[in-house]
């Protein structure tokens, strides 16, 4: 059976907003969720932001008709305020867009979850049901959440999504207690302050499939394509592949258009794109794929061969067996990056090292003994 939500308090100028993030500022912690539309954007458009309270009070905030948000900004990077988010990653960077806060502490009930053993990438209408035996609607999760006014479905929706946050966050955080894992939450929860568009538009070519299959010439000419449609998609406010499609990216690199008609025989490049931007495509390519040598990157790294399969599965092994005595999903131990560098290194010096951009309790819990492992293994005749 749905739950019946309470009554929400709308506020919707700035005047009001100023009087209650002075009314929450007396508290130790807070709910928050954000509602937004991204279909044609680059950016997240905010529709929403709801706040919860001690006692079931439930706020939404309308982003729409308010454009001061200097208090709410002092508020939600206030240290002596819990923020309590559940699966917060694109909750932050609609905050931050809005308000250009960096929130500080977080509590993320997704990930919290996972750290006491409940279940790893749970959803909130799922973890409501685990913990609380509730069941919650989810039909309004892509509804037009900037019409005006919100259907009484909306908003009894982004009530819901909030009422229950700060229950969960006891119920977890005194099951976190019982052990060391709490302090590893916090480590994880410190690092989502960091900006969420820090991604460096430089870099954005290593991720590309196969793109170690280029040549440096050719990877010039993909580097520089990537920094273009990253730049033009936020500069134009659209996804990336309204821009470059994602399966254009390496086609173009590889054979280097010199034409508007070869340029259409990209695979997945469209005709209004080319309309817009092909010669300024063209140009870019021709620009890059004459650029002196010392600017070419370096070829990436082939597939890792079959010799390090052994290691991989070793790896594996010790991983889930760290799991079963930590009592936490095997997903949380290791990023899965991670594993690459360490096989590589042995590749390259017949040791294992963990890379350098493993830190906190990771390092010292998991890696080092990993390593250790792994060496053990080589040493074996």
């Amino acid at each position: 059976m749905l739950q019946e939500s309470p009554s929400p308090i709308w506020i919707s100028d700035n005047t009001d907003l100023a009087k209650y993030c002075q009314h929450w500022s007396q508290l130790g912690k807070i709910a928050l969720d954000t509602e937004f539309i991204r279909t044609d954007t680059y950016y997240p458009i905010p529709g929403l932001i709801q706040i919860g309270i001690e006692n079931n009070e439930i706020f939404l905030v309308d982003p729409l008709t308010i454009d001061q948000w200097q208090p709410l900004k002092e508020l939600l990077e206030n240290p002596a305020i819990l923020k309590v988010i559940h699966a917060c990653s694109e909750d932050l960077e609609v905050i931050e867009l809005l308000t250009g806060a960096r929130l500080n502490p977080i509590f993320d009930t997704q990930l919290a979850a996972a750290y006491a053993g409940i279940g790893y990438s749970l959803g909130y209408q799922k973890l409501v049901k685990q913990l609380l035996g509730i069941e919650l609607p989810k039909d309004e999760t892509r509804s037009n959440w900037c019409q005006r006014p919100l259907t009484e479905a909306q908003q009894h929706y982004a009530t819901l999504d909030v009422l229950h946050l700060l229950t969960i966050h006891s119920i977890l955080n005194k099951e976190l207690e019982k052990n060391t894992t709490k302090a590893w939450l916090e480590d994880d929860c410190n690092q989502m302050k960091s900006s969420i568009y820090s991604n460096n538009a430089e870099d954005a070519w290593k991720e590309v499939k196969c793109a170690w299959q280029l040549y440096p010439q050719q990877l010039a000419v993909l580097k520089s394509l990537c920094i273009y449609r990253e730049n033009k998609a936020r500069q134009r406010n659209l996804p990336r592949n309204r821009v470059i499609p994602k399966g254009s990216l390496w086609p173009m690199a590889r054979y280097q258009p010199d034409n508007l008609k070869s340029l259409s025989a990209i695979q997945d490049m469209r005709k209004s794109i080319i309309k817009r931007d092909g010669q300024r495509l063209l140009t870019l390519i021709k620009t890059a794929s004459q650029s002196p040598r010392e600017y070419h990157p370096r070829p990436l790294p082939r597939p890792l061969p079959k010799k390090t399969r052994i290691y991989g599965k070793a790896i594996k092994e010790f991983l889930n067996t760290m799991a079963n005595q930590l009592n936490l999903p095997v997903e949380i131990l290791l990023p899965s990056k991670t594993t690459s560098p360490i096989l590589r290194n042995w590749l390259e010096t017949g040791q294992f090292a963990l890379p350098e951009a493993l830190q906190g309790w990771r390092r010292e819990v998991i890696g080092i003994p990993l390593i250790k492992k792994l060496n053990t293994l080589i040493e074996t005749p």
